[in-house]
């Protein structure tokens, strides 16, 4: 199985975010500097004070687009237990893809492709006991009773699901199947689960609910499967 991580594309998108909110900074300090003028020429400090408030807020957007530019993360730690685990027992015709990030996109922990299709992966270290009844999820906490969970893991991943999916239909991909599923990586989580909207597994049982859903069988061809990877890691 290969194993990839578009550290290039994410550097790339950082840099992009760095100039858009360096401009939106810009464009804030015009608007206060606006402000300004009208308040001296115009005597007109209630107006003058509305234009450098909205230059304000216009330059704390961009301080805010610049922050997000510099803190893309390269690397999803977490996705890389995945990736060893798959490395075990798939052959060459598939490849894992971590770490996604893209316009049209957004973020998505890991992609598995191959020719049963493509697998969206939500993946989560956060520990502790829950129980999924088809797209709720319900946690104990204190030796209390389970009680909703903050935590959406199936909406998340449903989530990541249409975005791929609309993703590779606008890259002339459509016929592409695309799943879904929820992986946990922390050894102190215990799961129980009833008719999971969404396929969810542990480390320990992450190939066998792969082998009983995704990996049933073969759905495209090796040249989908290619266009896929491309369509994701270039």
């Amino acid at each position: 199985m290969q194993s990839l991580n578009p550290t290039r594309n994410v550097q790339r998108r950082g840099r992009e975010l760095l100039t858009i909110g360096a401009l939106v900074i810009m464009a804030g300090i015009i608007l206060g500097g606006l402000g300004f003028l009208i308040m001296l020429l115009f005597s007109s400090n209630f107006f003058g004070g509305l234009v450098i408030f909205a230059g304000f807020i216009v330059a704390v957007v961009g301080i805010g687009v610049m922050i997000r530019g510099m803190t893309l993360r390269t690397e999803n730690e977490i996705a890389l237990a995945v990736d060893a685990m798959l490395k075990t027992v798939l052959d060459d015709r598939y490849t894992l893809i971590r770490n996604i990030s893209g316009r049209g996109l957004g973020y998505v922990d890991a992609v598995l492709v191959g020719p049963p299709g493509a697998l969206a992966m939500r993946i989560t270290d956060v520990p502790g006991i829950f129980q999924n009844e088809g797209a709720d999820w319900l946690e104990r906490k204190g030796g209390k009773p389970f009680m909703l969970s903050n935590h959406d893991f199936t909406d998340e991943c449903r989530n990541d699901v249409y975005a791929l999916r609309d993703y590779l239909a606008k890259r002339q991909l459509p016929h592409v199947p695309v799943y879904g599923l929820v992986v946990f990586t922390s050894p102190n989580v215990q799961l129980s689960l009833r008719q999971p909207t969404v396929p969810v597994a542990d480390i320990r049982t992450l190939l066998t609910v792969l082998r009983s859903d995704f990996l049933r069988e073969d759905r495209i061809d090796a040249t989908s499967v290619q266009a896929v990877v491309n369509a994701l890691y270039h």
